[in-house]
């Protein structure tokens, strides 16, 4: 059964969520057991999927383990029969081919105050989840691998790497990208602005404000340093139907006022993250062929 791997960014959780609850050929789905996945696995379960968590020392192993499983004994018996042999040999791979193995590996949004940390950060968990993957999917933009020396040294780990793309084949710049469907719609997006200051809001980019006091919080001292500047007077909403976050029109209304900005809203699509998504799984399953 091949193992498909995601290394994803906090940001992207809902991303993430939408395209593993759109997947019935998932069989088994695993999820590395960090101080930020407990949202996450809680929104997985919220769509009806049951993941399996732990702490990486012991998911890895159980993985490797669960793949080394052999046939059943109903198979075993009968393996010595040419005739009986092909039947099951032939319904085996093709169970193979149509169940799959996930295992995601979801960091904090936090890394990138330390651009350099995030990228490493991003190898090291690669390098990790390559030893027991058919394949590795960063959901992730250029942020988390834009590096020369990340990207090198992601090409020479032991199983391919695929990344977020958008229609144009291009990598996507971040989150935001990805969240409004591609490089060019983010480019003209920012154009639209005429050079004013703005803010790009997805649930999760302003998830901070569920907080009982948002003002006192570690996200507001760091970002009211630059917002606070009259030059940054657009909060671009991004709508997607598929958000479930039922604080998401409250917390845009809060930070525009407490920032002084006009919001104006825009269309979202999971187009990217399904695509990537999909595109990965055909070919790593293609390669057990």
């Amino acid at each position: 059964m091949p193992v498909l791997s995601i290394i994803a960014c906090e940001m992207l959780e809902d991303e993430l969520v939408y395209v593993l609850s759109k997947d019935p050929e998932i069989k088994r789905l695993f999820v590395v057991e960090n101080r930020n996945s407990f949202r996450f696995v809680k929104k997985l379960r919220s769509e009806n999927l049951k993941p399996f968590m732990f702490s990486s020392d012991r998911l890895y192993p159980v993985v490797s383990e669960i793949n080394r499983e052999s046939p059943g004994s109903f198979m075993r018996k009968f393996s010595n029969i040419p005739f009986c042999k092909k039947i099951y040999d032939f319904i085996l791979n093709k169970k193979k081919k149509q169940e799959l193995t996930v295992v995601v590996n979801l960091l904090r949004k936090d890394l990138h105050s330390d651009v350099d940390l995030l990228q490493s950060e991003v190898y090291l968990n690669a390098r990790e989840m390559s030893k027991i993957s058919n394949g590795i999917l960063l959901f992730y933009g250029k942020c988390g691998f834009s590096s020369e020396k990340v990207q090198a040294e992601l090409q020479q780990l032991g199983c391919p790497v695929y990344f977020l793309r958008d229609d144009g084949r291009n990598i996507v710049d971040d989150c935001i990208s990805v969240a409004l469907g591609g490089n060019e719609i983010y480019t003209k997006m920012m154009l639209s602005g005429n050079g004013k200051g703005a803010i790009y809001a997805t649930p999760m980019v302003l998830s901070d404000l569920n907080e009982t006091n948002y003002k006192s919080s570690e996200s507001y001292k760091k970002i009211s340093k630059y917002l606070t500047s009259p030059m940054y007077s657009l909060l671009f909403k991004i709508n997607n139907q598929e958000y479930k976050d039922v604080n998401f029109h409250r917390n845009a209304s809060e930070f525009a006022k407490i920032f002084n900005m006009k919001i104006i809203n825009v269309n979202g699509t999971m187009k990217i993250a399904i695509n990537s998504y999909m595109e990965a799984k055909a070919y790593i399953c293609k390669s057990i062929d």
